[in-house]
């Protein structure tokens, strides 16, 4: 029976060890202890050979990592806006392509239809239609 002190306030629990000294998981499918392969058991302590680090993130690391972000945003947004005048004109550049293509494109089908209304009918065909 293991005897805690009250000032104790990390259990113990058992460990079994192989004839080599590594770690062996208890259950039922464990073999038989024998002279040639003798098992060790030992009762220790939860971090008895280690001392834990807290597990806290120094506040020095967070807020370097919070600048870096904040700087690489805030030179993306001016690069942005170094960059608004020229994205604008590019913009209205292309816009008025467009809008010119669009008004070559209506001229030709106006003329054509033009062309398609001034035939009458006379009878006979002079021309093919354009249908």
């Amino acid at each position: 029976m293991l005897v805690r002190k009250k000032e104790e306030r990390s259990p113990e629990f058992l460990q079994i060890r192989n004839h080599r000294g590594c770690l062996i998981p208890l259950n039922s499918s464990l073999p038989a202890n024998s002279k040639h392969m003798p098992y060790v058991l030992e009762v220790a302590k939860i971090f008895q050979h280690v001392h834990p680090k807290p597990r806290i993130i120094a506040m020095t690391v967070i807020n370097k990592s919070m600048k870096t972000r904040l700087q690489t945003i805030d030179r993306r947004i001016q690069r942005l806006e170094d960059l608004l005048p020229q994205i604008k004109l590019r913009h209205h550049e292309k816009l008025n392509q467009e809008i010119e293509s669009l008004n070559q494109k209506l001229r030709f089908l106006h003329k054509r239809m033009q062309v398609a209304d001034s035939h009458g009918w006379r009878g006979v065909l002079t021309r093919a239609p354009l249908w």
